[in-house]
């Protein structure tokens, strides 16, 4: 089952258009910024149209080779040009049926456009060597990341093929104006990944939610995934935590801790002094601030090591590793608590 992660209303808008769009046997144009998902809604098209039992045959557009575009997209005969040593198929005989989908389509050659066009006029194509017409049986849909019609004014993109293609546009928002989506995405990957790797974590943290909420995501839903896979494997606790992210993200800490912080990590702002921190090597600022944020755990939960343990979203015994990597003695802080 296709389906787009999330709740929002630019998501609902764009679920609305498939549905209304995807039964009736028209061209397709998707667009959107790259890693928005245009590929899971030309599947979800596909899959909602009558061609449903065909065959979905997805095409790179920019990475076909002029010298291979009219193999590639109409197949060619035993013999048809030097190499051509049997009978092969093309895109659109592959897609018979179907659903085409030509992803990048802004990044064809205008060779490529003017194929496709003479198609979509047409609806018959000729493969290479063979004098025998075949129907092209397929529905378009397309994508691309850019302005199309900014292509068409600079002349880089035909402007008859823009007409054909854009019959219906449904457009992909960025993941940055998805709100709350981003953590319906990030529950629905972090079980997917999880799982890819044997690993037991439930969720992300508040530091880390914070960074995800502040994050701008240039490279938006797949961005998302590819950090997501990157601090599932650094992660040894159940909650993934800010320090488990690819070390660009870790840099966006400055600005989200310095907001107001509430619980734990809001009194370490007391114990930690910026200019210290900022002023020290990335690898001594996090040992410093692990160190002041365990003591505060363990000073909120008098020493009780497993708590402090759950607290922290990690196994006991890794907190016990850290404890002797710091030089931390629980013991000490029960000693307080009961002094007190």
């Amino acid at each position: 089952m296709v389906r787009l992660i999330g709740q929002s209303e630019q998501i609902k808008g764009v679920v609305s258009l498939v549905e209304k769009v995807a039964p009736l046997d028209v061209q397709v144009l998707i667009t959107g910024e790259t890693g928005t998902g245009k590929d899971l809604v030309a599947k979800m098209v596909h899959c909602k149209s009558k061609r449903r039992k065909g065959p979905f045959v997805p095409v790179n557009c920019g990475a076909i080779p002029d010298s291979l575009l009219e193999s590639a997209l109409f197949g060619h005969e035993k013999g048809a040009f030097t190499g051509a040593t049997g009978r092969t198929k093309g895109f659109f005989e592959e897609a018979y049926g179907g659903t085409l989908f030509l992803d990048e389509i802004s990044e064809g050659s205008l060779a490529l456009q003017t194929a496709l066009l003479r198609v979509l006029q047409e609806e018959i194509f000729f493969k290479i060597g063979s004098t025998r017409q075949q129907k092209a049986d397929c529905r378009i849909v397309a994508a691309t990341n850019k302005d199309l019609k900014a292509q068409v004014n600079k002349g880089a993109f035909r402007e008859d093929l823009y007409f054909r293609l854009n019959i219906f546009e449904i457009k992909m928002p960025p993941l940055r104006d998805r709100g709350e989506d981003i953590f319906d995405l990030s529950e629905y990957y972090l079980k997917k990944v999880s799982g890819k790797y044997q690993k037991a974590i439930t969720g992300l943290s508040t530091e880390v939610r914070s960074i995800f909420r502040a994050y701008h995501w240039p490279g938006n839903v797949r961005e998302l995934f590819h950090v997501l896979e990157h601090a599932v494997i650094v992660e040894n606790g159940s909650i993934l935590s800010p320090f488990s992210l690819p070390q660009y993200l870790q840099d966006k800490m400055e600005p989200v801790f310095n907001q107001k912080k509430t619980g734990v990590l809001g009194q370490l702002e007391s114990d930690i002094n910026g200019e210290v921190i900022y002023h020290l090597p990335i690898g001594e600022a996090k040992r410093l601030f692990e160190r002041r944020y365990i003591e505060k755990l363990l000073q909120k939960t008098k020493g009780n090591v497993s708590l402090a343990a759950t607290i922290a979203g990690i196994r006991r015994q890794n907190l016990y590793r850290k404890l002797e990597q710091l030089n931390i003695d629980p013991v000490r802080f029960r000693k307080r608590a009961k002094k007190r």
